[in-house]
C-alpha cells in the first residue's frame, strides 16, 4: 500500500475525534505562541540593562513587568501542553481499542482457510504489537508534525522581522539540514520496517516452537531449535542497531549543525553590533531561536520514524481487515422450534485449490433424526462434508440442503447453533469447567451445566474434583486426561441443544476403558437427533442407520452395516482389514 492510502485510512480511525483535535491544535497554537515570545522577552531584558538610560526604580518596575510576562508565558504554555497531553492519550488509547477491536471482530469473521494458511504468532503480533506501534501516531505524530511545522514556520517569521540580514545567513543551514534528514529518513525506515518482520518471524517462532515443546524435547531438539531462535535473534538484534546507528550520525549532526550556526550567528552579529546596526538583546534573541530551530527539526525527523513504524504496522493491520472472505453469511434466521435437521447433499463437487477436487459429484441424503456414518481412506473427502454442512467452506458446484433450502440462504450464526460439533482434538480454554461447557453463553444455566454434564457421565469425574465445576482449567486442558476433556466436549455441545450433531473421530485417542463409557455418552446424545459420524474404529459406527462409503473424493458404496459387507465391496474389505488390527 502507498503511505499516502495508509495515512488517509489511518485519519478515517481520528475522525470521530475531530472536535477534539481541533481544540487540542488551538491550544498548541496558544503555547507555540508563548513559546516563540520568550527570547524577545530575554532579549529585552538584556537590552534594558545593556543600554540602561533610566534610574533604579522605573529599571525594577519594568524588570517586574518582564518577569510577570515570563512568568505568565510559562505556566500558559505548561497548562495548555499539560491538557493537550492528557488528551491526546487518552484520543489515542479510544483509537487503538477501536483498531484492535477491529482486528479480532475480523479474525472471528475469516474463513478456517485464512487461519491454515497464515502462523498464529504472526496473527498475535498484528493484534498487539502492532496496534501498539500505531498508538504513538495518534498521540504524538499527527499533532507534533502540526506543532513543529507551525513552530519552525514562527521561528523564521520572528527571525526576520527581528533582521533580515542575519536571518539570510541562519537560512543558509537549512538545505544542508533537510538533505541530512532526508537521507537519515531513508535509512530509518529501512530499519524500522526489518525490525518489525524480524519480530513478527520471532513471534511466530515462539508460538510455534512452545507450543511443541514436547515434540521438541521427546526428539532431542533443543540444540536445533536454539540455533534457530539464535539466528532469528541476530537478525532482529542487528536491525535494531541499524535503527540506532541512523540516529548516532544524525543527530550528531544535527547538533553539531546547530553549534556552527550559533557561532555564525555570534560572528555576524558581533560585527552588527560594533557596527551599531543591532543591539546585543537581538543577538541573544537570535542564539535563543537558532536553538529552538533545530530542535523540531530533530523532532520532526523522529516524528517521520515513528511515521514510518507506524505504516509498517498498519500496513499488516489492514492487510488482515481487508481480507475477504469469500463465504457470505444468508439472511434467513433459523427457528430452533421449526429447524427439524434433514440434510441433503445434491450433486456436490468441492475442491480447497482451483479443481483439485476432494468432493465429486456427491449426493445423499440423511432424514431426521437419523444415524449416518462416513467411512473412507485418509484424503476420502469425509471430514471435508463435516466442513461443508457447518459452512466452513462452500462448494464449487452442486448445492447442499438442511430442510429442503439451500445452506447459503441461512445466515452462519444461525446454522452452527444448530450443530453440535465433537471433535478428535478437544480445546479447552483457560478458565473453569463451568465456562468450558458453556462456552460464554450466558443463557445456559448452571442447572442446565450440571444436566449436560450428568447426561454425557462427565458428572462422575468432575463431582470428584474439589472444586467440582469451578475447579480451574488451564491452557488446552493440561490438568485433563484426554477423556475427561473428551466428556467435557460432549457435554458442551449437549448444553448448545443442536439439532444436528457432528461426530469427528471423537473416540480416535481414547483407551477402551474410557471409549465405553463415551460410547454410552454418544447414544444417549444421539436421541431426537441427526447425527453425522466419522469414525476409523468401524466398530463404532455399525449401529448406524446408513454407512455412506467414500473413495478418492467419489461415493462408492451406501447401506448399512451388513448391506454393505454382504456387497463384498470397499467396506467389506476396510471391515476386514479392521479386524486383523
Amino acid at each position: 500500500m502507498k503511505d499516502k492510502k495508509l495515512l488517509k485510512r489511518l485519519l478515517f480511525y481520528a475522525k470521530p475525534y475531530s472536535v477534539q483535535f481541533i481544540l487540542v491544535i488551538t491550544m498548541m497554537i496558544i503555547s507555540t505562541g508563548a513559546d516563540l515570545s520568550k527570547p524577545i522577552i530575554i532579549g529585552s531584558v538584556v537590552d534594558l540593562f545593556v543600554n540602561n538610560t533610566k534610574d533604579t526604580a522605573e529599571t525594577l518596575r519594568i524588570l517586574l513587568i518582564y518577569s510577570a510576562l515570563f512568568l505568565t508565558v510559562l505556566v500558559t504554555s505548561f497548562i495548555l501542553v499539560y491538557i493537550q497531553t492528557i488528551m491526546l492519550q487518552n484520543i489515542g488509547q479510544k483509537i487503538i481499542k477501536k483498531i484492535r477491536l477491529d482486528i479480532y471482530n475480523k479474525m472471528l469473521d475469516l474463513p478456517l482457510r485464512y487461519y491454515y494458511q497464515n502462523p498464529v504468532g504472526a496473527l498475535v503480533t498484528r493484534v498487539t504489537n502492532d496496534t501498539e506501534s500505531l498508538n504513538e501516531m495518534y498521540t504524538s505524530v499527527l499533532t507534533n508534525l502540526f506543532k513543529h511545522t507551525m513552530f519552525l514556520t514562527g521561528i523564521l517569521i520572528m527571525m526576520f522581522t527581528v533582521n533580515v540580514k542575519i536571518s539570510l545567513y541562519v537560512v543558509c543551514s537549512i538545505p544542508i539540514t533537510i538533505i541530512m534528514t532526508v537521507i537519515f529518513k531513508y535509512f530509518s525506515r529501512k530499519a524500522y520496517r526489518a525490525t518489525r518482520n524480524y519480530l513478527t518471524e520471532m513471534n511466530i517462532f515462539l508460538s510455534e516452537h512452545l507450543m511443541g515443546m514436547k515434540l521438541i524435547q521427546i526428539f532431542s531438539r533443543e540444540k536445533k531449535t536454539l540455533n534457530k531462535m539464535t539466528d532469528i535473534n541476530e537478525k532482529l538484534f542487528k536491525s535494531g542497531m541499524r535503527e540506532l546507528y541512523a540516529f548516532l550520525v544524525y543527530r550528531p549532526s544535527l547538533f553539531a549543525m546547530s553549534n556552527l550556526t550559533i557561532a555564525l550567528v555570534l560572528y555576524v552579529g558581533s560585527k552588527e553590533v560594533l557596527a551599531g546596526a543591532v543591539t546585543i538583546g537581538t543577538i541573544v534573541i537570535f542564539i535563543s531561536y537558532v536553538k529552538d530551530f533545530f530542535g523540531p527539526i530533530e523532532q520532526l525527523a523522529e516524528v517521520f520514524n515513528i511515521l514510518q513504524s507506524a505504516f509498517s504496522a498498519a500496513e499488516k493491520i489492514f492487510t488482515v481487515l481487508d481480507e475477504e472472505n469469500e463465504i457470505e453469511s444468508g439472511t434467513l434466521e433459523i427457528n430452533p422450534d421449526s429447524f427439524k435437521g434433514d440434510i441433503e447433499f445434491k450433486n456436490v463437487w468441492f475442491a480447497y485449490k482451483d479443481e483439485d477436487w476432494i468432493l465429486k459429484d456427491v449426493s445423499f441424503k440423511i432424514d431426521i433424526g437419523q444415524k449416518v456414518a462416513f467411512v473412507g481412506a485418509t484424503g476420502a473427502g469425509k471430514t471435508s462434508i463435516l466442513s461443508l454442512i457447518s459452512r466452513y467452506y462452500d462448494i464449487q458446484k452442486g448445492q447442499i440442503l438442511i430442510d429442503g433450502k439451500d445452506i447459503r440462504e441461512f445466515t452462519i450464526e444461525s446454522l452452527r447453533t444448530q450443530i453440535g460439533q465433537v471433535l478428535q482434538d478437544v480445546f479447552m480454554f483457560t478458565g473453569n469447567i463451568e465456562k468450558n461447557i458453556r462456552l460464554g453463553k450466558e443463557e445456559i444455566s448452571e442447572h442446565d451445566v450440571k444436566e449436560a454434564a450428568k447426561m454425557v457421565y462427565a458428572n462422575t469425574f468432575i463431582e470428584k474434583m474439589p472444586h467440582k465445576y469451578k475447579q480451574e482449567v488451564i491452557e488446552g486442558g493440561a490438568t485433563l486426561s484426554t477423556g475427561e476433556r473428551q466428556l467435557i466436549s460432549f457435554a458442551r455441545a449437549i448444553a448448545y441443544s443442536p439439532k444436528i450433531f457432528i461426530l469427528d473421530e471423537a473416540t480416535a485417542n481414547i483407551d477402551t476403558e474410557t471409549e465405553a463409557v463415551i460410547q454410552q455418552a454418544i447414544y444417549k446424545i444421539m436421541e431426537g437427533r441427526t447425527t453425522i459420524m466419522v469414525a476409523h474404529r468401524l466398530a463404532t459406527i455399525q449401529h448406524a442407520d446408513n454407512i455412506i462409503v467414500l473413495d478418492k473424493g467419489e461415493l462408492k458404496e451406501m447401506g448399512t452395516h451388513q448391506e454393505l459387507l454382504n456387497q463384498k465391496g470397499i467396506y467389506y474389505n476396510l471391515y476386514k482389514l479392521s479386524l486383523n488390527h
